[in-house]
């Protein structure tokens, strides 16, 4: 019998699946790790996982007490559910884009949603982040502050990245994946390049993030507004890695959406609108590549989470992003 005294013990070992959509013939293997196939649904499980527990192992945390961070919805599902389990109190600070779908499951968990304005700029003292840092350090809350933390970093450095390792049996030619606060990314990449320096670690960016021109040429540039959720930034972060970055792709919302329903329609798979990015910059590196190469992806969250976005035809269509039926 496989019997779990635990849910925290479901959190990791996701399994890698074939991609098929846009791959050419004779070109690589290409499997994407779900990482929507974790407890609340997503990649940010394993993060605030660590976080947590390793703050109450150090006893930065003690039953009863308030954990707060800033997220466009995937961390504050993980965070309620985490705090759940241990007994804390959880407060999530998320701005207007997040789909209502993700506030509400954040909800379920018991933890206090605040909403702010999607247009803030990140130094804006209404804005999702600055609320957080402010809460935090005027009531005295554990702040995860997932952008900066370098045990967000860590967590994918023990988790994920050996087990793509592993999973791949060490043969794994290309990383590819979404940088949001950088964690997943810079984390497994690390770990990757450790064991064999020769894979190529392609970071994956919406149209308006910072993080491109700043991987490319060292410098911060101001970002616009761009809508798929959970990648991209409008500030550099500490959590991200830019050295590690053999290349970066920039994708379109359009892009990202339509390729996310596409694969959705085709394979079975039903990621979001980032996994939908991955997806399409994968489909770009597998064009350079013969049946030699091993391409590993990372679907961070769920479709499901999307059901009243890019999901949705009206959605799709009153933003002009609709390109099938």
């Amino acid at each position: 019998m496989q019997l779990y005294e635990d849910l925290l013990e479901l959190v990791g070992n996701t399994p890698l699946v074939r991609l098929k959509t846009g791959i050419p013939e004779n070109g690589p293997r290409v499997y994407v790790k779900l990482e929507f196939l974790n407890p609340t649904g997503s990649v940010k499980d394993r993060m605030v996982l660590h976080v947590v527990r390793k703050a109450i192992q150090d006893g930065r945390i003690k039953p009863g007490d308030t954990v707060i961070d800033n997220t466009s919805g995937n961390t504050g599902s993980s965070i309620g559910m985490v705090a759940a389990r241990y007994g804390l109190r959880a407060i999530v600070v998320t701005p207007e884009k997040t789909s209502q779908e993700k506030v509400d499951l954040i909800r379920s968990y018991g933890a206090e949603v605040i909403v702010t304005p999607t247009e803030r700029a990140h130094d804006d003292p209404e804005g999702c982040y600055q609320v957080a840092r402010r809460l935090a350090k005027e009531h005295g809350y554990f702040d995860i502050d997932q952008y900066n933390s370098q045990e967000n970093v860590e967590s994918h450095y023990i988790g994920t990245g050996p087990e793509i390792w592993e999973q791949t049996e060490g043969q794994l030619t290309h990383f590819v994946c979404g940088i949001g606060t950088g964690g997943t990314f810079s984390g497994t990449a690390k770990f990757l390049k450790e064991q064999n320096p020769e894979i190529q670690c392609i970071a994956v960016d919406p149209e308006g993030s910072v993080f491109t021109d700043y991987i490319r040429t060292k410098e911060v540039v101001e970002g616009y507004d761009y809508m798929v959720e959970g990648i991209g930034s409008d500030v550099v972060t500490d959590a991200l890695y830019p050295d590690l970055v053999d290349e970066v792709i920039t994708i379109s919302d359009k892009d990202s959406f339509n390729r996310a329903r596409l694969i959705a329609r085709t394979e079975g798979i039903c990621g979001g609108g980032s996994s939908g990015s991955v997806a399409v910059a994968i489909e770009q590196v597998a064009s350079q590549l013969d049946s030699r190469a091993l391409v590993i992806g990372v679907f961070a969250d769920a479709g499901i989470r999307y059901l009243s976005k890019c999901f949705n035809d009206n959605w799709m269509r009153k933003h002009g992003y609709l390109t099938t039926t």
